[in-house]
C-alpha cells in the first residue's frame, strides 16, 4: 500500500468517524430544542430542526472534506512526491547503476529535505567508492594478465625442455623425476592459461562469438572425447536423446564447450567406479536447460554457498583428489551468465551425487 493510499483511507475513516459522532450529537440537540417549542407544532418544528441540523451537518462535512483534500494534495506534494523520488532513485541505482538527480523543493518539511539531501549524498559516496573499486579491479586484472603473459613464455620453454629431456637416455629414477616435472609444468601452463581466461572475461576484453549451437551434438562429442578417461575410471557417461532434437541455443560454441568439458570432467573425476554421468536437456520458457547428473561424492552442505567462488574447492573433493585450482566452476558460471543464462546445482533427489543445470537462451529462428 502506497503512502498516498494510506493517507486517503485514513482521511476517509476520519470523515466517517466524525459523522458517526456528529449525527447522535445533532439528534440530542434536536431533542433538547423540542422542549422549547409548543407540542402542537411538533411535526413542523421537528421538520424544520431536521432541515437545519442536516444542513449544518452537510456544511461541516463538506468543509472538512475540502480541508482533507487540500491537506492530501499538500502532503502529496511536500512529502509523498520527494519520497517517491528517493525510491525511484534507489531503484535506478540498484538495478542500472544510474544516479538520478533528486529535486530539492524549498517548501518541504526540514526532515524530508534532510532525508533527500543525505540520501543524495549517500548515493554520491557509494558511486565514488564503486568507481574506486572498479579502478582497483582494473589495475589488479591488468597486473594479473601481464604477470600471466610473462610467466607463460618461460613455462612453455621449460615444458618443451623437459619433454625433450624425457626422450633422452635416462635412468628409470631420472625418467620418473623428469616425468613428474613435465606433468607439473603442464599444470602450471594450464593454470596460467586459466588465469588469463579469468582476466580476459572479468575485464570484458573477451569477445564472444554467438552462433546457433546444437548442445546435444556438442555434449555427445565431448562424451566421446572423455570415453578413455571414463573407461579407465569405470564410470558410464551417456547423453539421453529424445525423439525430437532439442532446439538450438545462442552461444559461443568454444566457450560453452569449455563449460561442458569442465562439468563432465569433474563428474567423472569425483564419481566412484561403477557410477554414472547422465546428460539430458529440455526446452521451456525461451531457454534450453541441460542437466549433468552424476552419482559421485556430492557437495557438502557446508560448501554449497561457496562452490562457485574463485579458488574454492570442497573438502570432500580435496580428499579425493588434491590437484585442482578451484577456478573451473567459477569460470563456467561466468561464461553462462555472460550468455544471459546461468549455471546452478542441486543434490540429487534420489541417490548420491549432484546435478548441475546449465541454462542458455534459445537461438532466434
Amino acid at each position: 500500500m502506497s503512502l498516498r493510499v494510506f493517507l486517503f483511507l485514513l482521511m476517509l475513516l476520519a470523515i466517517v468517524a466524525l459523522m458517526g459522532v456528529l449525527y447522535p450529537s445533532f439528534r440530542f440537540i434536536e431533542g433538547q430544542m423540542m422542549i422549547l417549542f409548543p407540542s402542537d407544532n411538533s411535526v413542523e418544528t421537528r421538520a424544520a430542526l431536521d432541515t437545519l441540523l442536516v444542513g449544518q451537518l452537510i456544511i461541516i462535512v463538506s468543509t472538512l472534506s475540502a480541508l482533507f483534500v487540500f491537506l492530501f494534495v499538500l502532503f502529496n506534494n511536500l512529502v509523498a512526491r520527494p519520497l517517491r523520488g528517493v525510491v525511484k532513485s534507489m531503484k535506478a541505482f540498484t538495478q542500472k547503476g544510474e544516479h538520478l538527480p533528486l529535486p530539492k523543493p524549498p517548501l518541504v518539511p526540514s526532515e524530508v529535505r534532510t532525508l533527500v539531501r543525505e540520501f543524495d549524498t549517500f548515493l554520491g559516496r557509494v558511486e565514488e567508492v564503486h568507481k574506486k573499486d572498479e579502478e582497483v579491479a582494473r589495475v589488479k586484472s591488468d597486473f594479473i594478465s601481464t604477470a600471466a603473459h610473462q610467466l607463460r613464455t618461460p613455462l612453455t620453454g621449460i615444458r618443451w625442455a623437459l619433454e625433450a629431456l624425457e626422450m633422452s637416455d635416462l635412468s628409470e629414477e631420472h625418467k620418473a623425476l623428469v616425468k613428474s616435472a613435465t606433468d607439473k609444468s603442464h599444470e602450471l601452463v594450464s593454470i596460467v592459461g586459466t588465469i588469463l581466461d579469468i582476466s580476459s572475461i572479468e575485464s570484458g576484453k573477451y569477445k564472444y562469438s554467438f552462433v546457433p549451437v546444437q548442445l546435444e551434438e556438442l555434449a555427445e562429442g565431448i562424451v566421446r572425447d572423455f570415453a578413455p578417461a571414463a573407461q579407465k575410471a569405470k564410470v558410464s557417461v551417456y547423453v539421453e536423446r529424445t525423439g525430437t532434437p532439442l532446439p538450438l541455443v545462442r552461444a559461443d560454441k568454444e566457450r560453452i564447450k569449455w563449460v561442458f568439458n569442465n562439468l563432465i570432467e569433474n563428474a567423472i573425476r569425483y564419481t566412484p567406479a561403477g557410477g554414472s554421468v547422465h546428460i539430458s536437456g529440455e526446452a521451456r520458457n525461451g531457454k534450453l536447460y541441460m542437466w549433468v547428473r552424476d552419482t559421485g561424492i556430492g557437495i557438502g552442505v557446508e560448501d554449497r554457498d561457496n562452490i562457485f567462488d574463485r579458488f574454492y574447492r570442497a573438502q570432500n573433493a580435496i580428499a579425493v583428489q588434491n590437484g585442482g585450482n578451484g577456478l573451473g566452476l567459477y569460470i563456467a558460471r561466468t561464461i553462462a551468465t555472460d550468455h544471459e543464462g546461468d549455471l546452478t546445482f542441486a543434490a540429487n533427489d534420489t541417490g548420491p551425487g549432484t546435478t548441475f543445470t546449465l541454462s542458455l537462451p534459445l537461438a532466434e529462428v
